[in-house]
């Protein structure tokens, strides 16, 4: 398959410049005082009732998420002024430097009309909601949303005890020299592809996969440990646990299997282009992503590509006993 998707809605010029405008005006830091943040945002995402964005958004909330996992859209409202961040020290320079925050307010609107609750997780930038999906250098060769080359196929945080439901991320900069694709490929076309045998295997906790490289990248929780899993069927029966080139099989016939199913993950991928202001919304748990440096004919480009991106859960009250002491976002690990 791998096709390339199109935004299945994008806004006129009218409408995203209407939202910018809204969105430019909320002077609340998002890195200091998020709650204050949420509340401005929520009682702006209220208006827009009847619009065609929030009508959109209705509808996305309907559908089957195993049929439909990922939501697209194009000419998002982002900030006019998107500054270069440190190759070193970026997140540290995005809190210094970046003073509008009508991207994260984007991502905090559509949160709020699909009934997503954006959380952050203490060993991931201390804490921060909003994340960044950039370079960074002592984590270039990772496998996390810092690293400068590919990224192999996975779920967000997918044996963290907190797994999110949603992954929604929007385009700050991208270079037209390069091809950089997040490509998905839905649960279901993994399940539906491997034969019985193979699906048996996977089912059974016979897997290991580590700790993603950001949570223990100077956490502040010690996480010990992951757990032997099941790959297949561990939080439901379309469940799809791995992280390619990490999760490992404890036997030759559950390597196999692993082979298996990555040729499957890589042969029925769909591919988004996310450029600035394109934003993609993917069920973290009904599909699976990764990250291709198809084309670079610009490294230094490569540097600064800039997503930002929330990940979110359905109801938070489902992880009431993982949350920091007095707080409805903060997850402690």
């Amino acid at each position: 398959m791998n096709t390339v998707v199109a935004p299945e809605f994008t806004f006129t010029e009218e409408e995203k410049n209407s939202i910018k405008r809204e969105l430019r005006e909320i002077g609340t830091n998002p890195y200091k005082d998020y709650k204050p943040f949420r509340r401005v945002v929520r009682e702006y995402s209220a208006t827009l009732a009847g619009t065609r964005l929030s009508d959109f958004v209705a509808e996305v909330k309907e559908r089957d998420q195993l049929e439909h996992p990922c939501v697209t859209m194009g000419n998002c409202p982002i900030d006019d002024d998107i500054p270069f961040l440190d190759f070193e020290n970026a997140v540290e320079d995005k809190r210094a430097r970046k003073t509008t925050y009508v991207s994260e307010a984007f991502l905090q609107v559509f949160a709020e009309l699909a009934g997503q609750h954006a959380i952050g997780y203490m060993n991931v930038n201390d804490g921060d909601v909003f994340q960044d999906i950039h370079p960074l250098k002592r984590l270039s060769d990772s496998q996390s949303q810092k690293a400068l080359n590919d990224i192999a196929f996975h779920k967000d945080l997918a044996n963290h005890f907190v797994r999110p439901d949603w992954v929604n991320i929007v385009g700050l900069r991208a270079s037209h020299e390069n091809r950089i694709y997040t490509s998905f490929t839905r649960n279901k076309d993994v399940i539906d592809n491997l034969d019985d045998r193979t699906l048996e295997i996977l089912s059974k906790p016979i897997f290991y996969t580590p700790f993603d490289d950001l949570s223990k990248d100077g956490g502040r929780v010690l996480l010990g440990e992951a757990d032997y899993h099941p790959v297949i069927g561990g939080a439901g029966p379309n469940d799809v646990r791995v992280f390619e080139n990490r999760t490992l099989g404890l036997n030759p016939e559950a390597q196999t299997a692993l082979y298996k199913l990555f040729k499957t993950l890589h042969r029925h991928k769909q591919r988004f282009n996310i450029s600035p202001g394109m934003f993609l919304g993917e069920a973290n748990n009904e599909s699976i992503h990764c990250k291709e440096n198809h084309i670079v004919n610009d490294i230094e480009a490569l540097q600064h590509r800039w997503l930002q991106k929330t990940v979110n859960v359905r109801d938070v009250n489902d992880h009431a006993e993982h949350l920091v002491s007095g707080t409805d976002y903060l997850i402690n690990g």
